[in-house]
């Protein structure tokens, strides 16, 4: 763990509630690092913001980013942490910055805004999951300056962020709740109820001539990377933990069998626990380890009538076939 690794609490009324917080997330950094012998070098900063937005903002700035990164915000899920990576445009990351919501310490908040420790296994679960995200980043020797298209936004990007949670959630299964695991897979069935409707909607508010067809691909790739992620972070624990979806999860695994995307999902499924073979012996090291994840996220567009080709000339953006 880095010695210089440091905790900023921004937005709190309470100066004593937030030193409580940031005390409490170093304290268990430190023994998650120490437990499960995590790689977290390049970790300097955790912002606990009570803007989530804003503080990923300025953190994306100060790193130079090209845009302020964007996060899962709809009915189904809410983000609460993210990522954010530093790089000298060189092919391995400089440092991290883990942001966090307020809302991601929730379980510990009392309605009073006084802190209590009686739900804490919840919150560091979470920071578990999180940590582990930079562990993955340490391990693979991925080459991070490598031009990224919008064909590889809509494929590559999602299956890689598809594995990122399967990962982190399948690394941090040791320490989840039953409320962690409940709360992923009743959202996995919400999105798996709903967001196929959302799609087809957009798609055919496009063909009715009520959508433009950018707004509509736009809103189609939320909602498709939202599926994948969500599988991702399902499947994360599902696998690692043998989970016994008949009896805990019979409406689950019943809708994982019959939704249009059974195959595609499942596809999926299979791609992460051969991508996590590799991890496990070595880390990864090449864009194309995410071959069979981006063929089934490419499956999952497929099955909504809609074919994404690249446009033959270079920063021009993609061919969208509407079938």
């Amino acid at each position: 763990m880095e010695n210089d690794l440091n905790i900023s609490i921004q937005g709190f009324n309470s100066k004593h509630v937030a030193k409580e917080i940031g005390n409490l997330t170093l304290e268990v950094i430190k023994a998650l690092d120490n437990k499960y012998a995590l790689d977290i070098t390049k970790l300097r900063q955790v912002i606990i913001s009570c803007d989530f937005p804003a503080a990923l903002a300025k953190i994306a700035s100060e790193f130079n980013h090209q845009s302020s990164p964007t996060f899962t915000n709809s009915k189904q899920a809410t983000a609460i942490a993210q990522l954010l990576i530093k790089s000298s445009g060189s092919s391995q990351p400089l440092e991290y910055a883990l942001v966090l919501c307020v809302n991601f310490f929730s379980d510990i908040i009392n309605s009073d805004g006084s802190v209590s420790l009686d739900n804490v296994a919840s919150v560091i679960h979470r920071i578990h999951h999180e940590l582990v995200h930079v562990h993955e980043m340490n391990i693979n020797s991925l080459d991070q300056s490598r031009l990224i298209d919008d064909f590889d936004d809509a494929f590559l990007i999602t299956s890689k962020s598809a594995w990122s949670e399967y990962l982190a959630n399948s690394m941090s299964s040791p320490s989840a709740t039953d409320d962690n695991i409940n709360i992923v897979l009743n959202t996995l069935e919400a999105t798996l109820n709903d967001v196929p409707n959302e799609i087809e909607d957009l798609i055919n508010n496009y063909q009715a001539g009520l959508l433009p067809l950018d707004t509509m691909y736009n809103s189609v790739s939320k909602r498709i990377r939202l599926i994948a992620n969500m599988y991702g972070y399902a499947q994360g624990y599902i696998h690692t933990l043998d989970i016994d979806m008949d009896s805990h999860f019979p409406t689950l695994l019943k809708l994982l069998s019959s939704s249009k995307l059974a195959e595609q999902l499942s596809n999926l499924g299979e791609a992460f626990t051969s991508i996590k073979v590799k991890f496990d012996l070595s880390g990864l090291d090449d864009f194309d380890d995410f071959g069979l994840a981006k063929n089934a996220t490419i499956s999952i567009y497929d099955s909504f009538g809609l074919r994404i080709e690249r446009h033959i000339e270079p920063g021009m953006g993609l061919y969208i076939h509407v079938c």
